[in-house]
């Protein structure tokens, strides 16, 4: 529920010159409003005329051609009586068929109407219209007589007296009103705002070159200002908790899987078993989430090595190969014979992963991910992935890369996020768009030399 700002009062105290300054502007917009009020009045009246004549031809129009009614003589005055206006036919082969008491007025009316059919026409103090009837068998014309301009009811001379000195009024009321009314809608809008998204308000406010226009957008620019603030305290909060989540949680998890991983090691070895290697891998994957959560909350420089990046990611799709398989999924690797670049290989191995593992959940129905991996001329790696999924939202594209931000239901946020702060931590970049026949496209950029930051 909205809080909405006290009714301004004015103060009779202040109604000192400046109040009578206002006088002579008054009784000029007085005159002006009751002349223009007049004709505006008068237009009014001979609209709602026009709009019942047109209203009353079309509806005998459809009543005649529904009940096949006889245009006659009869007809007409039988229409004339029922809609209290004179009610005529043109026939093709009888020419204006009219009721009992038509003038001659009426009828030149009636003519000059039946030159231009669906249009009102004024003559002689009679307004005419003609509207054909969708069976083809001749038109419907309707005439009245032209009223007043304005019609008053009886002993109403004071009405002009009393509505010129209303108009006074209200242009005082306006005149105030051109000041208090947008400091009220300032006041409306900054209370009906919602408390967690960017105020906005509206153009006419914020755009005024005057002390309420400065107010407006220096208002809009600290409430901004405060809710991006509030946005980082709630982020690093998010951050701290994940930290010390992550952290509590790594010791605990670490160990099994380390147990878990030594033994699958040993069956791998020994017993030349491939389950081995399969739990062996999937041990290792659940100390690499542990290690991605810490990333995230903790952010550490990487550890660079010499590194086969087309190796690594051969052998990347060998261990996502069941994974693949399972979603009926295809990888296709575009990649050089070798390319050997200095970075973290299992942060940048972490984030394959992720932009993989993403592009499978994006194709519920399977299809094919292609990873192309090439050397450019100034030391870079650059690498596209692309899917034949649904593409990213104009939502999720304003948010790539933002910790917590996932569309996907029970998604954490932190995959991209993850894969952001990786290639920015190796001096790359990262950056999401959609191809033009469907899918999402991600394409990244690596120093081959990159240093620690």
């Amino acid at each position: 529920m909205s809080i909405r700002p006290p009714f301004v009062k004015s103060d009779p105290k202040s109604r000192g010159g400046l109040f009578r300054r206002f006088i002579l502007p008054q009784v000029v917009i007085a005159i002006a409003a009751g002349t223009l009020g007049l004709l505006w009045a008068a237009a009014q009246q001979r609209n709602q005329d026009h709009e019942r004549m047109a209203n009353v031809a079309a509806a005998n129009a459809v009543f005649l051609e529904n009940l096949k009614l006889p245009r006659s003589r009869q007809m007409a005055e039988n229409l004339s009586v029922v809609t209290s206006s004179k009610v005529g036919f043109f026939m093709p082969d009888q020419g204006l068929v009219e009721g009992r008491g038509w003038s001659e007025d009426e009828r030149a009316a009636a003519l000059l109407a039946h030159d231009n059919p669906s249009q009102i026409a004024v003559s002689r103090g009679f307004n005419a219209l003609v509207r054909p009837i969708a069976d083809g068998r001749g038109s419907i014309v309707v005439i009245e007589p032209v009223g007043p301009l304005i019609t008053f009811s009886k002993d109403s001379s004071v009405i002009p007296l009393l509505g010129m000195t209303l108009l006074a009024v209200a242009a005082a009321f306006l005149i105030a009103r051109s000041v208090v009314r947008p400091l009220q809608k300032l006041a409306t809008n900054i209370f009906s705002a919602p408390s967690e998204k960017e105020m906005i308000l509206p153009d006419h406010l914020t755009r005024r070159h005057d002390e309420i226009g400065i107010l407006a957008r220096t208002l809009v620019e600290e409430r901004n200002a405060l809710l991006d603030e509030q946005e980082r305290r709630r982020s690093s909060e998010k951050m701290a908790l994940l930290g010390h989540l992550a952290t509590s949680l790594a010791h605990e998890i670490k160990n099994p899987a380390a147990a878990i991983i030594m033994h699958a090691k040993a069956l791998e070895d020994h017993a030349k078993n491939p389950a081995g290697k399969l739990i062996r891998e999937e041990g290792e994957h659940i100390i690499s989430l542990v290690n991605q959560w810490l990333f995230v909350a903790k952010p550490q420089p990487p550890r660079n090595s010499e590194s086969d990046l087309t190796k690594l990611l051969r052998t990347l799709k060998g261990k996502l190969h069941p994974l693949l398989k399972f979603h009926r999924c295809t990888l296709d690797l575009q990649l050089p014979e070798s390319l050997s670049i200095s970075c973290d290989s299992q942060r940048i191995e972490q984030v394959s992963r992720n932009l993989i593992d993403n592009a499978i959940k994006a194709m519920p129905c399977g299809g094919t991910i292609t990873l192309e991996l090439k050397k450019l001329d100034d030391d870079r790696a650059e690498f596209t992935l692309t899917d034949e999924g649904a593409g990213f939202s104009q939502m999720a594209l304003e948010h790539f890369g933002e910790t917590f931000y996932s569309e996907r239901e029970g998604g954490m946020g932190l995959g991209l996020a993850l894969a952001t702060g990786v290639i920015k931590a190796h001096g790359g970049t990262l950056s999401a768009d959609n191809q033009s026949r469907g899918g999402a496209r991600i394409t990244g950029t690596l120093n081959t030399r990159s240093k620690p930051l």
